[in-house]
């Protein structure tokens, strides 16, 4: 990362910054943490090296109402000290407000807590939608190329069933990158397969994905460049997969979702909602 949380705060802010001991129970895990899969044994883990040496990196929270804090970064370290029966954990206290708590969280879990490919992916979308950020600034902030960010976001489009495969490791991004490749999802259902079944490399993948491409190509009828283009278009504007038919009169337009989720963001940003 060529971004850290030093960085984040170097920008002149006058943000109040306390080193203290607290109780557990005045800290609040807010609702949407960059990270949503916790490992159960690297959390056991984790509360035995807490028994034996304490917790060396303090938590990062913020002042709420009713004498609470709310948790900006440190889940992990936060569960495993309360499964190691730890009443008080270290933390600093920094006053902010967002988007900089949602920023700070996803770069400590990106730096220390190392999230799995979709919840980066979440947690970027999250930042350009919700927040306003183009992919520069973004990119910018947290140290990275604008197409990383662009590549990640866009594992966000793939099935669920895709998408669970990476969260458990079963396939790379880089997998999952050579999958979106193809526009079908029973053919990238059927790749995942493959690549779980063979054990096949990123470049067999990207292989495989230019082979079943120039099949379907070769074997099909060439699309109407016009129409082509509006699909594009509309992936733009949806971040997401979208089929444009012709029909004998007139023709449909197929939006894909994955979840109530992503179909919500995407009446969102047709100003449905």
């Amino acid at each position: 990362m060529g971004k850290g949380l030093d960085a984040l705060f170097s920008s002149g802010e006058s943000l109040q910054e306390t080193g203290n001991e607290i109780s557990v129970e005045k800290i609040v895990v807010r609702g949407n943490q960059p990270r949503k899969v916790f490992n159960d044994e690297t959390i056991r883990e984790m509360a035995d090296s807490i028994s034996e040496h304490g917790i060396l990196q303090p938590l990062l929270v913020r002042p709420i109402e009713n004498g609470k804090y709310e948790l900006v970064a440190g889940e992990r370290r936060l569960r495993a000290a309360v499964l190691a029966g730890l009443k008080k954990v270290p933390v600093i206290i920094r006053e902010m407000e967002e988007p900089q708590t949602w920023e700070a969280a996803l770069i400590e879990n990106l730096q220390r807590e190392n999230l799995n490919p979709v919840e980066e992916a979440a947690a970027y979308r999250e930042m350009l939608e919700r927040y306003g950020y183009t992919q520069e600034e973004l990119a910018r902030r947290i140290g990275k190329s604008r197409a990383y960010v662009a590549n990640t976001v866009r594992l966000l489009n793939l099935p669920g069933e895709i998408r669970e495969l990476v969260k458990t490791g079963e396939l790379t991004a880089g997998h999952a990158r050579a999958i979106l490749a193809l526009k079908d999802e029973e053919q990238q259902l059927a790749l995942a397969q493959k690549i779980i079944q063979q054990g096949m490399t990123v470049r067999d993948t990207e292989e495989a994905g230019t082979k079943e491409r120039t099949t379907r190509k070769s074997a099909g009828k060439t699309k109407d460049p016009h129409l082509v283009m509006v699909e594009q278009r509309f992936e733009e504007l949806l971040n997401t997969r979208v089929k444009v038919i012709r029909q004998k009169t007139g023709g449909k337009i197929e939006v894909r979702f994955n979840d109530d989720e992503e179909l919500n963001r995407i009446m969102e940003v047709m100003g449905l909602l």
